[in-house]
């Protein structure tokens, strides 16, 4: 069915977005047609619905999407798009908005992907350069083009990375509840009625909150909606380190399969650490990769924004750009780099037993009067809250106010003295500290926090892991635990504060302290904790500090 490109209310609002956007390429086919529900053939036989958003006369390149998630609400973006000559093909995934099949993530994108790849090269009006584009699950169906012959020429891949358990489900080791129980419970309403969603909406924060309290969590999202999708109850079955249940769905493992690829990332998002990664190691493979981050939540409205204008850019481009661009939070703003992370100093950190940041000494310098063991106590059927942090929640996600978490018995903070000078961190910070727990199935959490000149604790950069139970009781273990990287200015006035406890539920599943803390929630087993400060055992927070009167000029936009 062909007819005029008709928008959704919130697609509407979406290409205004656009069309108001600085340094957009001006329209130039405005009578855009859509060509709607293309039964494309899967290798199964399983007919895809697709869309295709085309102008007459328009002869410019295409733009492959494929989305779990309907492809009314991306509609905005493809007529954007089209307007200036370009081909959009929207397809929705297997088992969603009318595909044949049943969706179960992540399992058939390679297939299906194939198929539509295939499909689309078969068209007389696909004459120039394909490029698939897109964010979240969006990337996750472009990173699995890579496992097959039938590749993109370049793709934009927005919050989302190679390895999906590596990056959100599991990382440090434990289970991250909070964003599977949120995406699932999203995937159960969004092709309901339309007062089924907003009812659901309206009750989903209490829902989601009850929810990851389930025992055993495998019933998660059950408590928190009443349904039971499969997919979740695997993800929770499938927790261990190196599962090999996942092996099949870690795409574009060979490197040289991967065409040039812009990443999209966010400070404050739940692809960060993964799609780091992913850069990195394309990187050091010498593929073509350009790096953007910006100081965004996932989901966020400037990513689109940025995403399309980088696109558009890439289809007049004569070769792949390369090179980071990264937001310096703190009110810095753009830069550009050569590379990420950039060169830096390490400042070193030690944390006090009175409860203060101060300058790391040297080691001569350290007595054993210096050492002090603070304890808390870690308790599942209470435990330690998040208080923020990058997930998929949108009751919680970002950079969050920390009074009430810093006010809790189980979390020690440590505070530094107002800074003289702005401090401007690029990279990734680290802790290294002796730990000890009376039962050795424990968790560490590290957060940084800016406190400002009111006295507001706010997030800045985490870091997790599940330690593993091989210790003894109470026997002191040296850790090193790796915060996410983080571009960001401590102001002038402001004050460093860091946080260690042995929890963040949601955001990372409390530990059960059983033999099998994500799958047996059976019995709740408290633990004492304590970590040693000072002396020769110091505890000390390592940050990668860059001069600001070195670093790029700053630059408003993300393309000049």
């Amino acid at each position: 069915m062909t007819g005029t490109a008709r928008l959704t209310f919130t697609a509407r609002r979406e290409h205004r977005r656009l069309t108001r956007a600085a340094d957009m390429p001006p329209a130039t086919h405005r009578a855009v047609m859509r060509t709607a529900d293309i039964p494309v053939p899967a290798d199964d036989g399983v007919e895809l619905l697709t869309d295709h958003w085309h102008a007459p006369g328009a002869d410019g390149h295409t733009v492959l999407i494929r989305t779990p998630y309907g492809r009314d609400g991306i509609g905005g973006v493809a007529r954007f798009i089209a307007e200036r000559g370009h081909h959009v093909v929207v397809q929705s995934c297997r088992g969603t908005f009318g595909s044949g099949g049943t969706f179960d993530p992540l399992h058939d994108e390679v297939a299906d992907g194939q198929a539509a790849m295939r499909w689309l090269r078969r068209q007389a009006w696909t004459t120039g350069r394909v490029h698939s584009w897109g964010g979240s699950y969006f990337g996750v169906t472009q990173w699995a083009y890579c496992d097959g012959d039938e590749r993109p020429d370049a793709m934009g891949i927005a919050i989302s990375a190679r390895r999906f358990d590596d990056a959100i489900l599991y990382p440090g080791g434990g289970f991250s509840i909070d964003t599977p129980l949120t995406w699932a419970y999203a995937l159960d309403i969004q092709e309901k009625p339309l007062l089924e969603r907003i009812r659901a909406l309206l009750l989903a924060k209490p829902a989601l909150a009850r929810g990851s309290l389930a025992t055993p969590p495998s019933e998660a999202v059950r408590a928190a909606r009443g349904a039971d999708p499969r997919f979740f109850r695997d993800w929770v079955e499938h927790s261990d380190q190196g599962d090999p249940w996942w092996h099949p769905m870690h795409f574009a493992s060979d490197l040289e399969t991967i065409p040039p690829v812009t990443l999209m990332a966010g400070w404050q998002d739940l692809f960060l650490v993964g799609q780091l990664a992913d850069h990195e190691a394309l990187s050091a493979a010498g593929r073509p990769v350009r790096l953007i981050v910006g100081d965004w939540v996932h989901g966020a409205p400037e990513i689109t924004v940025i995403g399309v204008r980088e696109a558009l850019a890439a289809f007049s481009a004569t070769e792949p750009a390369g090179g980071a661009r990264v937001e310096i939070t703190g009110g810095v703003g753009w830069r550009d780099l050569e590379s990420w992370p950039p060169p830096s100093t390490p400042i070193e950190i030690e944390l006090t037993g009175t409860g203060r940041l101060s300058p790391a000494a040297a080691p001569s310098e350290t007595t054993s009067a210096d050492a002090a063991v603070l304890a808390y106590r870690y308790d599942p059927a209470d435990p330690t809250p998040d208080a923020g942090g990058r997930t998929l929640n949108p009751f919680s996600a970002g950079r969050r106010d920390q009074r009430a978490r810093e006010r809790r018995d189980d979390v020690l903070v440590f505070t530094g003295d107002a800074l003289a000078d702005d401090l401007v961190i690029m990279g990734e910070p680290a802790f290294e500290v002796t730990f000890a727990s009376s039962n050795p199935r424990a968790d560490l959490f590290v957060r940084l926090c800016e406190v400002d000149a009111k006295g507001v604790s706010r997030t800045v950069a985490d870091g997790y892991r599940r330690l593993s139970p091989d210790a003894e009781p109470d026997e002191p273990r040296r850790i090193r635990l790796a915060l996410a990287p983080i571009a960001h200015r401590f102001a002038a006035g402001s004050r460093l504060r860091l946080q260690v406890s042995s929890g963040a539920h949601p955001l990372h599943l409390r530990n059960s302290g059983t033999e099998d803390p994500v799958r047996d929630h059976s019995r709740l087993i408290p633990s004492e904790q304590s970590v040693q400060v000072g002396g020769t055992s110091p505890a000390i927070l390592t940050l990668p500090a860059v001069s600001q009167a070195t670093a790029p000029a700053v630059h408003s936009g993300v393309r000049r």
